[in-house]
């Protein structure tokens, strides 16, 4: 999001929505892993990226990632969407400003 956020004031556009990062929810639901990147975690998760660096490749990748989570992080108590924002925005990866 850091990126699209620096051009946001060339575009005329902002980006408002709620953000959950799959890194934070990685970090979440696995906190013993010191790797949390996309290829990490979805090796993790037994997910095959098919396009890595491609923006279908690592979209499909991260909605799997999501849809792996989610049951993971039910079994946590994390039910809602402002459950996971506000338990990821704890991790230490939410705290680092770019």
């Amino acid at each position: 999001m850091r990126m699209f956020q620096v051009k946001e004031e060339s575009a005329d556009v902002r980006f408002t929505q709620p953000v959950l990062d799959t890194l934070f929810l990685s970090a979440l639901i696995h906190p013993m892993h010191r790797y949390h990147s996309l290829e990490a975690v979805s090796e993790r998760l037994g997910i095959r990226i098919t396009g890595r660096h491609t923006a279908m490749g690592d979209a499909l990748a991260t909605a799997e990632i999501l849809l792996k989570c989610l049951p993971i992080l039910a079994r946590n108590g994390i039910l809602t969407l402002g459950d996971a924002m506000q338990a990821s925005g704890k991790t230490r990866y939410a705290k680092i400003r770019y």
